[in-house]
């Protein structure tokens, strides 16, 4: 009489590894973080919380898929983020003899320049207190109607 063995379970992909969990009903793509005690745990490209899976639910990623996960991981460099107004935002410019107005754009300088002040909604807060600054006349009119 034949003896039938039973097939070893698959070997763990290794940590690294991207692969797609099936165990769901769908496919969710994952990066291989840790395997422990028969499980292995993924983490979604890119980052984000850990989840375990058995290691018969995952398969390699379809092309599709891997140009989802290079996408999901390749980072940004900082020179290629845009500001919120893609550069767009004109310099303001002070009222003549106003010591307020001047000191705001000085501050707007600094905050839109480049270094450890470099903030662009500081920048945009300079904007709005010189465009709500009291002048006589003002800079900004609501007509009535």
């Amino acid at each position: 009489m034949p003896v039938h063995s039973v097939p070893p379970p698959p070997e763990p992909p290794a940590a690294g590894a991207f692969v797609a969990d099936t165990g769901s009903g769908g496919s969710r793509l994952g990066r291989v973080s840790r395997s422990q005690a028969g499980r292995v745990y993924l983490r979604p490209p890119g980052g984000g919380a850990e989840w375990g899976v058995s290691p018969e639910d995952l398969r390699a990623p379809t092309e599709g898929e891997w140009s989802t996960i290079r996408i999901l991981t390749t980072p940004v460099p900082a020179t290629l983020v845009l500001s919120a107004d893609h550069g767009l935002r004109p310099r303001p410019e002070p009222v003549p003899g106003c010591a307020s107005c001047a000191h705001l754009v000085e501050w707007f300088d600094r905050y839109m320049g480049t270094g450890p002040l470099h903030d662009e909604s500081a920048a945009v807060d300079c904007v709005v207190e010189i465009r709500n600054h009291p002048h006589d006349p003002p800079k900004m009119r609501i007509e009535r109607p």
